[in-house]
Parts: structure tokens; C-alpha cells; sequence
């Protein structure tokens, strides 16, 4: 029961990161400094998920539990989510090239 308590707070971790990154591409103005900062946290909440899903894993090894095996491919499948809204929002908040305003 503990493992797949682990696996519902990995998989809501993610969640909240992929929400929090995403609402990054949509900042606007002259919030740049804030938008770098916010994506240097959510790189370093993308890394604390990875690590607590290398946790979970370890811990569900020889697990028979199908419930805490399918929270963990939850959550690995919200890291990619996350990690794709980084990227997004990483492109979305670049400042063009070549071009004056």
C-alpha cells in the first residue's frame, strides 16, 4: 500500500510540474527575468521527479502490485509531459533573433 501511495504523490508531482511549466510559454512584457527563473525551477523540479521515480522503481522491484506498476507508468509518462512543456516554454520565451522592435 505504501508503494502505491508513492506512485499517486510521483504521478501528482508530475502533474503540478507539467501545469506550472506550461504557463510559462504565455508569459508576456518585461516578465523575462521571472520566466528564466521559473523555468530554472521547473528544470529543477523535473530532475526531483526523475529521482523520485528512480526511487519508485527500486521500490516496486519484485512488486506484484499492478496498481503501483501502473501509477509508476503514470508518472513516467508525466515527466515526458513535463519535460515537453519545458521545452515549449523554454522556445515560447526565447527572445527573436534578428529582429528589432
Amino acid at each position: 500500500m505504501t508503494q502505491l501511495k508513492a506512485g499517486v504523490v510521483a504521478v501528482a508531482v508530475c502533474s503540478l510540474l507539467a501545469g506550472g511549466v506550461s504557463s510559462v510559454a504565455f508569459a508576456k512584457g518585461d516578465a523575462h527575468g521571472h520566466v528564466q527563473e521559473t523555468t530554472k525551477h521547473a528544470k529543477e523540479g523535473i530532475e526531483h521527479g526523475k529521482e523520485a521515480i528512480k526511487h519508485l522503481e527500486e521500490a516496486l522491484q519484485g512488486s506484484d502490485n499492478p496498481h503501483a506498476k501502473e501509477a509508476l507508468e503514470h508518472a513516467k509518462e508525466s515527466m515526458k509531459h513535463a519535460e515537453e512543456s519545458l521545452a515549449h516554454a523554454e522556445q515560447a520565451s526565447a527572445k527573436p533573433k534578428g529582429k528589432a522592435k
